[in-house]
């Protein structure tokens, strides 16, 4: 009897090696199983026929939206060449749209060399080949609705002009998008440098000196903490001994 148990102990680590070795192929089976049934729920999902909810990532958020403008500089040349474009953002407040505007001398070189002495003709019709040219230099701002319609006004107000011309001294690219700054209430630098130059000073007094309505809107609570704070005590009018 005792060498039987002992014979049945011996066989036990054999039993449970054989009852795992079931164990696992009864997990890989399952396992295969609900692999081969989410495979085809998996590809229904896909179906474009299918409804699909729209994911919480994509949401926009509606308040976001507005406008913007971006005066740039394109790298062509000695002097460079300074338009602007401008447009819709979308919620999460990237460009949804884009139009252009500049304004350059009409005709070749010969032309443009002209009117560095004498006003020449000048053309606000866009030209696409523009976008191909590396931009040197931007300054973006985001406008409110009265700000975009400024804007877009006064586009439509230089395009309508019987006489347009171009000089290199008193009315180039910088003075129009200059003008453009000016209608949604930007500080403007001298516009007689260097396109390079110009939008770059743009962003600069814009940004470490803004405008006076926009910096007290940039510190409300300096305001609200000023006409808060108690009144200076009054100096006592007996003379100290």
């Amino acid at each position: 009897m005792r060498a039987y148990y002992e014979a049945v102990e011996d066989q036990a680590p054999v039993r449970e090696r054989a009852l795992r070795g079931r164990l696992a192929v009864t997990v890989a089976a399952l396992v295969l199983a609900t692999g081969l049934s989410v495979a085809p729920a998996a590809s229904q999902a896909s179906d474009p026929a299918a409804p699909a909810k729209p994911a919480p990532a994509v949401r926009q958020n509606v308040r976001a939206a507005g406008y913007y403008v971006e005066f740039r500089t394109a790298r062509i040349g000695l002097y460079g060449h300074s338009y602007a474009a401008y447009g819709r953002l979308d919620g999460r407040g990237n460009p949804a749209s884009a139009a252009y505007a500049d304004l350059h001398p009409m005709g070749n070189y010969g032309m443009m060399a002209l009117g560095h002495f004498v006003p020449v003709p000048a053309n606000m019709e866009w030209n696409p080949e523009v976008l191909t040219l590396p931009i040197a230099h931007r300054y973006r701002r985001n406008l409110t609705a009265e700000q975009y319609k400024n804007l877009t006004a006064t586009v439509e107000r230089l395009r309508a002009a019987n006489t347009r011309y171009w000089n290199a001294v008193t009315n180039n690219c910088n003075h129009f998008i200059g003008e453009l700054a000016q209608s949604v209430g930007l500080k403007v630098p001298m516009q007689f440098h260097l396109s390079y130059g110009f939008v770059e000073d743009l962003r600069v007094i814009n940004e470490t000196n803004p405008p006076a309505a926009e910096a007290e809107q940039r510190s409300p609570r300096r305001t609200a903490n000023a006409s808060a704070s108690p009144p200076a005590p009054s100096a006592s009018t007996t003379p100290r001994q």
